[in-house]
């Protein structure tokens, strides 16, 4: 999957956002699709407190079935309660095969095609017009995403984005992580 390198930080932000313990977490489950067919490609979806509220994200992968369980401190342990923005990412390249050293490097290989893939607005955690409220009880919640959501469709990973240029530092900054980065 393409998201690796911004999957891996999501992944960061919410293991060290506010270190261990902190509300109690219910289990979230449910399944992402498109146009009423399991999304594509799989990805990554995270729960962002929304409404200016503190606390801790949620994140989890979204298997390829569209299928997903959230995590906030240990696998599957699920989200606290209270409102969120709900971000989806698409995986729709794949790294290219490994080549030998010396060699070029291949080109990304599209895994999800142009009709498939899902608008770029649900990737925003500023825009997102997803939303979702996490009650103290399991959570079944099923996303739904349609094609006229705005925005084009997700072209590659975030191919030419600096996620900290473009709206995931103040996310990120929201959980405790550095708002800048080293070169």
């Amino acid at each position: 999957m393409r998201y690796g390198p911004l999957w891996a930080a999501v992944a960061a932000a919410v293991a060290f956002a506010g270190g261990c313990g902190g509300p109690k977490a219910y289990p979230v489950r449910g399944k992402i699709t498109f146009e009423g067919k399991p999304m594509k490609g799989g990805g990554a979806i995270s729960f962002v407190p929304a409404g200016g509220r503190s606390g801790r994200a949620a994140g989890g992968a979204i298997k390829d079935d569209g299928t997903y369980e959230l995590t906030t401190d240990k696998p599957g342990d699920g989200a606290a309660t209270g409102e969120f923005r709900v971000v989806i990412l698409q995986s729709t390249d794949r790294e290219p095969d490994a080549t030998k050293d010396g060699e070029r490097a291949g080109k990304a290989v599209a895994v999800v095609a142009e009709p498939d893939r899902i608008p770029a607005v649900y990737a925003d955690p500023m825009k997102s017009p997803l939303t979702a409220k996490v009650e103290a009880r399991e959570n079944a919640l099923d996303f739904d995403l349609k094609r006229d959501a705005g925005g084009p469709p997700v072209r590659g990973a975030m191919r030419g984005r600096d996620p900290l240029r473009d709206g995931l530092r103040d996310t990120f900054a929201g959980l405790g992580w550095p708002a800048t980065r080293s070169n």
